[in-house]
C-alpha cells in the first residue's frame, strides 16, 4: 500500500506534485508576478469567456464556429497561464501548501464561490429573458445550441479560483521590498 502523501498526480486538483513544488520554489522573474499584469490577464480571460458565451447570437454558423473555437483555444491557453501566475496555489492540495497559503487559498475560494453564484444567476437571467423574448436572438430559441454557452459557464468555474487569487495577491516585488 502506497503512502497517500507521496502521490505524484492529484486527479481532483488537476496538478502534479512536481509542478506545484517547482512553481512555489521558482524565483525567476516573470511578467505575471506583477499584480497589474495579472489583472490584465483576468480582464482578457473574462472578455474571451463573455465573447464565447454570447457567440450564440451570431447568425452565420461558419463565423460562429470559428469564433467559438478561437475563443475556447485562447481561454484554455490563458487559463494555464493564469494558474501559473498564482503559482498553482488555487489548485494545490493541502499537503503541498503551508498554513499561510492554505488560508489564502481558502479565502479566495470563498470569494470565488460567491462570484460563481453571481455568474450563474446572470446566465439563468439571460436565458429567461430569451425565453420571454425580451432579448431576442436572430434564431428561434429552439434552434439555438447552447453548448458553447455551457462550456463558457464551466470555464468561469474553472478559472474563478485562480482569478480571485490573481486579483487579490500583491505583486511579488512589492512583497520583497
Amino acid at each position: 500500500m502506497s503512502d497517500k502523501s507521496k502521490k505524484d498526480f492529484y486527479w481532483v486538483e488537476g496538478v502534479t506534485r512536481d509542478a506545484v513544488v517547482r512553481s512555489l520554489a521558482d524565483n525567476n522573474p516573470s511578467v505575471f508576478r506583477n499584480q497589474r499584469n495579472r489583472k490584465l490577464l483576468i480582464v482578457l480571460v473574462s472578455f474571451l469567456i463573455i465573447v464565447s458565451a454570447v457567440s450564440i447570437f451570431i447568425e452565420h454558423p461558419k463565423v460562429r464556429s470559428y469564433l467559438e473555437i478561437a475563443t475556447l483555444a485562447s481561454v484554455l491557453i490563458l487559463y494555464f497561464k493564469l494558474r501559473a501566475s498564482v503559482r498553482h496555489v488555487a489548485d494545490a492540495p493541502d499537503e503541498l501548501l503551508d498554513e499561510r497559503l492554505i488560508a489564502i487559498r481558502n479565502a479566495g475560494y470563498l470569494d470565488a464561490y460567491r462570484n460563481m453564484g453571481g455568474i450563474g444567476l446572470v446566465y439563468v437571467l439571460i436565458y429567461f429573458l430569451m425565453v420571454l423574448e425580451i432579448i431576442s436572438p436572430s434564431r428561434p430559441i429552439g434552434d439555438i445550441a447552447f453548448s458553447q454557452t455551457i462550456i463558457s459557464y464551466y470555464m468561469w468555474f474553472a478559472c474563478m479560483p485562480s482569478m480571485v487569487l490573481a486579483w487579490t495577491m500583491p505583486s511579488e516585488r512589492a512583497a520583497e521590498q
